[in-house]
């Protein structure tokens, strides 16, 4: 079906306020926050579906694994332990090492030598944790080591967690305000690192600025998030798609199984990965490539963002970041406006459905490219939200404006001849079920020809506007219905009324033109315009055929003519009638 020029001019003034109802409709549900799961797990499968990049060669992360334990023979790793580890990886000279396990109280045997060995390694970060959870008694801060931290080689390692259990953003620093000033692990082996390079954070830089690289911190409502908490300093992750690390064993440290070069100049984090002690985190990007299940070690998130910060530094690689919300308001109208135009178009809906469908392919596809290509977070759920609901809401219009104008008679806007048909033999099977009587009032402008003869056309058109005013100002109940019968006739149907309501309706319509003092110099009953009108009423039965109620009126109307017109007539079968 197509929409006629006439008809998609009649839906154009509501445009506008359609497209702003869908925009500011989906603008209120993500506001409030109902679309913020909707939009995380969007970015996740994204963010699965990107292209595979390079392993980080840069990072190294030696996991303490459920088999290291077993081949240890020990089911917690002994300061002894770990200070040959740490010495075997001091052989090979990194650039920094990170220690992802806390250390303030001793595991024997061992503790000595693993002190002497935290005195002598001015390149080990160590970690606390920094951060309260009001709503977790388990979790209060934990203190460092009090060597590392007197030595200020202490870093946080405070993970912050969605509300759906996942991970998708970091800390730069848990606290970014107070007495001491904390980085994140990850955050603290970049700038380490970094530093020589040559390039540190710039101090009058704002935002956070690393050899000309800006580090943006998350506002509460950064890309699908609302009003989320945005303590301390944060940003999003941006992780490869594959495994961001190169992984080792801690068996093939202690044997020496491995390149000898493998740590030369890197970054090397050391933390567990085995499920009985190990932090583990859900997140959207989880290396679900390389193993069978969707969680990610914390050591393996500490080193995903030392691998982000550095590369964006280094390689220019984007960090994940999204629009200002005023250009994301921007895009979600624009969209809306889309679906309305979309809607609009004057093509056979199959094709309009064509449209919306290929523009929301266009929205995704594009999407989905600035995310793999600039780590730009478009908003895709409100976008596609929004052109949906302009496009539903546009196309309702339409066919609600079709239906008036199929309904309704163009110039007086009363019900139209086939709307009155329609009603009449509605009316007529519920009189034949309950037996209630249904009337109808003709009404007949008194010598309408003389007056269009005598004020032309244009005049007469406006005549019988005010003539369909007067009578819907008198019809008031929302059964009954006024419609134009043809010309200047016009036809009021009142269901389950009687003969004397009937009658007196008609009087009131009557009057109410009459009161409107239309001139009217042609007319040979007054010098105004004035009604006549015939009133029927009758119980329909099968005996009866329906167009038995339009004749009866129809003879009331006559007799009203031949009474000196200005009058309502009552006929009903088998009477006369009376004036």
């Amino acid at each position: 079906m197509k929409f006629e020029f006439i008809t998609r001019f009649k839906c154009y003034p509501a445009a506008i306020a359609l497209g702003l109802i869908a925009a500011c409709s989906v603008l209120g549900l993500r506001g409030a926050g109902l679309l913020q799961l909707l939009e995380l797990r969007t970015l996740d499968a994204m963010m699965e579906r990107r292209p595979g990049e390079a392993k980080d060669q840069r990072v190294v992360v030696i996991g303490v694994s459920e088999a290291d334990l077993n081949w240890l023979r020990s089911p917690a790793l002994t300061d002894a332990v770990l200070a040959a580890l740490i010495t075997q990886i001091k052989h090979q000279q990194p650039r920094v090492i990170g220690l992802d396990f806390y250390r303030n109280l001793p595991i024997e045997p061992g503790s000595q030598a693993l002190r002497e060995l935290f005195r002598s390694t001015p390149n080990l970060i160590g970690i606390e944790k920094v951060i309260i959870d009001q709503n977790d008694d388990t979790q209060a801060p934990l203190p460092g080591n009090e060597l590392l931290t007197a030595a200020h080689q202490v870093a946080a390692s405070d993970v912050i967690v969605d509300a759906d259990g996942r991970v998708r953003r970091a800390f730069l620093f848990p606290a970014a305000q107070g007495p001491r000033v904390l980085e994140s692990l990850g955050f603290r082996l970049a700038l380490d690192y970094l530093a020589q390079e040559g390039l540190v954070p710039d101090p009058n830089a704002d935002p956070l600025q690393i050899g000309g690289a800006e580090f943006p911190p998350m506002l509460p409502s950064t890309g699908g998030y609302a009003q989320v908490h945005d303590g301390g300093y944060q940003i999003l992750l941006n992780p490869r798609a594959t495994v961001n690390p190169a992984l080792v064993s801690l068996q093939d440290v202690l044997t020496g199984n491995l390149p000898p070069d493998l740590m030369r100049d890197r970054v090397v984090l050391i933390g567990s990965t085995a499920l009985s002690s190990a932090d583990v985190f859900y997140s959207g990007h989880s290396n679900a490539k390389d193993r069978n299940t969707q969680i990610t070690f914390g050591i393996e998130l500490h080193a995903e963002l030392t691998s982000q910060i550095i590369s964006h530094v280094l390689d220019d690689r984007p960090l994940t970041g999204s629009l200002s919300e005023t250009l994301e308001m921007g895009l979600i109208l624009l969209l809306a406006y889309s679906g309305i135009a979309l809607q609009g178009s004057a093509t056979p809906e199959w094709q309009r459905l064509l449209r919306v469908l290929g523009m929301s392919g266009g929205v995704a596809i594009a999407s989905y490219a600035s995310l793999s290509l600039w780590g730009l977070w478009l908003p895709l759920v409100p976008m596609m939200l929004s052109l949906w609901s302009a496009s539903i809401l546009m196309a309702t219009s339409c066919m609600i404006q079709l239906r008036t104008l199929a309904e309704r008679d163009g110039m007086t806007q009363l019900a139209n001849r086939r709307t009155f048909d329609e009603a009449l033999q509605q009316a007529w099977v519920k009189g034949l079920r309950s037996q209630q009587p249904v009337s109808l009032i003709l009404c007949d402008v008194d010598h309408f020809k003389l007056y269009n003869d005598a004020y032309g056309h244009l005049q007469g058109d406006e005549c019988l506007r005010h003539v369909a005013k007067s009578i819907r100002s008198a019809v008031k109940r929302s059964k009954d219905l006024a419609a134009r019968y043809g010309g200047e006739e016009f036809v009021v149907l009142l269901p389950n009324t009687s003969a004397e309501a009937a009658f007196a309706l008609a009087e009131t319509i009557r009057q109410n033109v009459k009161s409107a003092q239309l001139p009217h110099k042609a007319s040979k009953v007054a010098d105004h315009v004035t009604l006549s009108l015939g009133v029927t009423c009758l119980v329909p039965s099968m005996e009866v055929p329906i167009n038995s109620v339009v004749q009866f009126a129809d003879l009331g109307l006559y007799r009203a003519k031949e009474g000196g017109r200005d009058r309502a007539n009552l006929h009903l079968p088998q009477t006369g009638g009376i004036a």
